[in-house]
C-alpha cells in the first residue's frame, strides 16, 4: 500500500492513538521516512497534544461570572422572536 501526503491527515489521529491495522501503519511509517513534511507535521501534532495535555481551565473571578450572567440574562430577555416562531405563532394563535 503506498500512501499519499494527502492519506497523512486522516490517519493522523488513529496513527497518534496506535489505532491503525498494522499493514496501514506499516505504509504510513514507510512514508514518513521519505517524507520531511509529513514527518514534521506528525511531530508538531503530536508536541500539541503533549503541551495541551497539561492546560487546566483558569478559575474565573466572581466579578466576572456575575457580569456575564447579567449580560446573558439581559440579551434572553431582550430577544426577539425568531421568524419560524413568529410564523408558528401566527398558525397556532399562541
Amino acid at each position: 500500500m503506498m500512501l499519499k501526503c494527502r492519506d497523512v491527515g486522516q490517519l493522523l489521529h488513529d496513527y497518534v492513538e496506535k489505532l491503525l491495522e498494522p499493514s496501514i501503519q506499516q505504509a504510513l511509517e514507510a512514508h514518513l521516512a521519505d517524507c520531511a513534511g509529513c514527518l514534521a507535521f506528525i511531530n508538531t501534532y503530536k508536541q500539541t497534544i503533549r503541551l495541551s495535555d497539561g492546560l487546566r481551565p483558569a478559575e474565573m473571578p466572581p466579578e466576572l461570572q456575575q457580569k456575564l450572567r447579567s449580560f446573558i440574562k439581559t440579551k434572553l430577555s431582550s430577544r426577539q422572536p425568531t421568524w419560524w416562531q413568529r410564523l408558528w405563532s401566527g398558525l397556532t394563535g399562541r
